[in-house]
């Protein structure tokens, strides 16, 4: 088992808060704390339970999430075809074309991408976010007519579309009139 130094732990107590806040942190004194510990109680346990209590925060609230590594939010998307095309319409507000990747793999459509959170200034002071930021990676399987290798897509107002032309399937109904 790994054992931090104290400073250390205070160094990744200090990260964590500015990631999830945008503040800096506030200045602490270890040496004088601001509410020192009743005499007979177990610093270890103290901190234990403050680790148990904010591991327990994080999972309900959501904000592990966004400070994992792994595709933490999944864009709502709608996928409908007309007689020439199929499309896929995903809404990805804040996330920039240099984010996005999108591959044709096994006739299926795989998008993956990122939304990066950008501090809107030094002086700014977020009080609350409800956007969930990291990596993202959604797969649309597509239609047997589906032609993926002519796919075009535009990523307009926060809203990508993957337009993919189909093949007429009047072309094996053998003339009908």
């Amino acid at each position: 088992m790994v054992m931090y130094s104290y400073d250390q732990v205070l160094t990744d107590v200090r990260q964590v808060y500015q990631q999830l806040t945008g503040f800096e942190p506030p200045k602490l004194d270890p040496k004088n704390p601001r509410f020192p510990l009743p005499a007979g109680v177990d610093p270890v346990s103290v901190v234990q339970n403050e680790i148990n209590y904010l591991n327990l925060f994080l999972i309900n609230s959501g904000i592990s999430l966004r400070l994992s590594k792994t595709p933490t939010w999944v864009p709502p998307a709608e996928v409908y075809q007309t007689g020439k095309e199929y499309v896929i319409d995903l809404d990805l507000a804040g996330v920039g074309e240099e984010d996005l990747q999108i591959q044709n793999v096994d006739h299926a459509i795989i998008v993956r991408g990122a939304r990066r959170f950008r501090k809107r200034g030094e002086d700014s002071r977020y009080l609350s976010t409800e956007r969930v930021y990291g990596s993202f990676e959604r797969f649309f399987p597509l239609p047997q007519q589906a032609q993926p290798e002519n796919l075009k897509k535009t990523l307009s107002n926060g809203v990508l579309e993957i337009t993919i032309p189909v093949a007429s399937a009047g072309s094996d109904r053998g003339g009908e009139q």
